[in-house]
């Protein structure tokens, strides 16, 4: 037994006005378009395809966030004469000491003071705000076993044409030492 010629006729009518919807369309006409394939099975002598699964709720919980606790000390100077010297002291995301001056060769340093900024964020990192009010802070997080330290707009702080030179500042978190 074989369908009726207008309903294959209909069928590939509907098929072919589909394909030439945009994508964008075709979202909208999904329950057509499965119509339209169970519509051929049928034609072909084929049961309907069961509904795809639904894919199973994996729900993974986040770690909570742990306050940065770090304390440093680093004096250092590389071959090129690149310098710094920074106290750091951080419990619970709490700032308790900030002390850091970077000189860069020919270019002159720049000089960082807790006293000259107020704390504005603990977590996820810490913040620093500049309490001249200008884009200025200071930004401390904490990778695996490395703090990272990092200055952003801070140009006020420092001799002319210095700040584009620094580094961020890298702590180890168990020894206190940079890297």
């Amino acid at each position: 037994m074989h369908p009726p010629r207008r309903s294959i006729a209909a069928a590939a009518l509907l098929g072919l006005s589909l394909l030439a919807a945009s994508c964008a369309e075709l979202a909208q006409y999904q329950e057509q378009i499965e119509e339209i394939r169970d519509l051929w099975r049928q034609l072909r002598g084929l049961e309907p395809a069961p509904p795809a699964p639904t894919p199973p709720v994996v729900v993974t919980p986040e770690a909570p966030v742990q306050a940065l606790t770090v304390k440093g000390s680093c004096v250092g100077r590389d071959e090129t004469g690149y310098a710094e010297s920074v106290q750091l002291d951080v419990a619970s995301g709490q700032v308790r000491q900030f002390d850091a001056r970077i000189d860069v060769p020919k270019r002159g340093s720049c000089r960082f003071q807790l006293t000259e900024f107020s704390q504005s964020r603990q977590t996820p990192y810490v913040e620093l705000a500049a309490r001249s009010k200008t884009a200025c802070a200071i930004r401390m997080w904490q990778q695996g076993t490395r703090v990272t330290v990092t200055a952003t707009d801070c140009e006020e702080k420092c001799t002319r044409g210095a700040f584009e030179y620094i580094w961020p500042i890298q702590f180890d978190a168990k020894t206190g030492g940079c890297y």
